[in-house]
């Protein structure tokens, strides 16, 4: 994905801790972004049929499925079945996004961003990972509600990333074997011919999920996750008003947004 390919260094915010389970001592997110630039997955398209098989195979219960989200009008969010725990986007990557994401980055350093130690977050260093790392952060932070059991691939690699920094969550997934053995065989089953695992693909996939009453957006090429203030009992409804302020409104050209929620229908 866009973002996949270049890695920005940590804020102060995140910490970067010793990836002594990799055995390579204490590394920077730069060093460990040039361990992993040959590890690349086949990206997941975004499909709802896709995230959910993704999502089934690695340990999500069969009475949730991700939907589409049509659009933010009113009339359409209505279509969505109640309680949706997560919110994924798919954009195009282009230079205005790219110039406000910068922006965001330097006013949340100088002003702020309170995080939740309950947000599970992963940097993105395996390039072409992001559908794959989207549907893992909106399942990992929501695995009370979704019953995970910890004997399914979420469940073992959720015990495998406990207590660990963002970097070395990121850092684990290329290692996460039964994880990646599912996202590449559910990427084979699209509605479109699979990319390389190299190819370069100009689209980004992210997610939006509730902790402790707030909406975070999770980007994986992010420096950080990033709090956007009160659900007020609506996550649908919150998530959809930043994806348009945050994105759409600025990028009006860009007609390449995909949404999709994580539901209980």
């Amino acid at each position: 994905s866009c973002f996949g390919s270049r890695q920005e260094v940590a804020a102060p915010l995140v910490a970067i801790s010793p990836l002594t389970s990799l055995g390579v001592g204490k590394m920077t997110d730069a060093s460990i972004e040039e361990k992993m630039r040959r590890v690349n997955w086949v990206p997941l398209e975004s499909n709802p049929d896709m995230l959910t098989e993704f999502a089934r195979k690695v340990g999500l219960p069969e009475d949730w499925e991700f939907v589409d989200v049509f659009g933010i009008d009113p009339d359409l969010l209505a279509m969505i079945p109640p309680g949706a725990v997560a919110v994924t986007l798919l954009f195009q990557c282009t230079e205005n996004l790219r110039k406000y994401k910068q922006e965001q980055r330097e006013a949340l350093e100088a002003g702020g961003n309170s995080v939740s130690p309950n947000v599970v977050y992963l940097k993105q260093y395996v390039g072409n990972a992001c559908g794959t790392i989207a549907t893992i952060h909106s399942l990992l932070n929501n695995a009370q509600v979704l019953s995970l059991k910890p004997d399914t691939p979420i469940g073992r690699f959720m015990a495998s990333i406990t207590g660990k920094s963002p970097e070395e969550a990121g850092a684990l997934l290329a290692d996460a074997t039964e994880l990646h053995t599912a996202s590449e065989a559910s990427a084979q089953g699209g509605q479109t011919e699979a990319p390389e695992a190299d190819a370069d693909i100009d689209y980004h996939f992210i997610t939006f999920v509730e902790k402790d009453g707030e909406v975070y957006e999770l980007d994986g090429g992010k420096a950080f996750p990033i709090n956007h203030g009160p659900s007020e009992g609506n996550l649908i409804l919150k998530a959809t008003s930043v994806i348009k302020a945050a994105f759409m409104d600025k990028d009006p050209d860009n007609i390449h947004f995909n949404m999709m929620a994580l539901v209980k229908p």
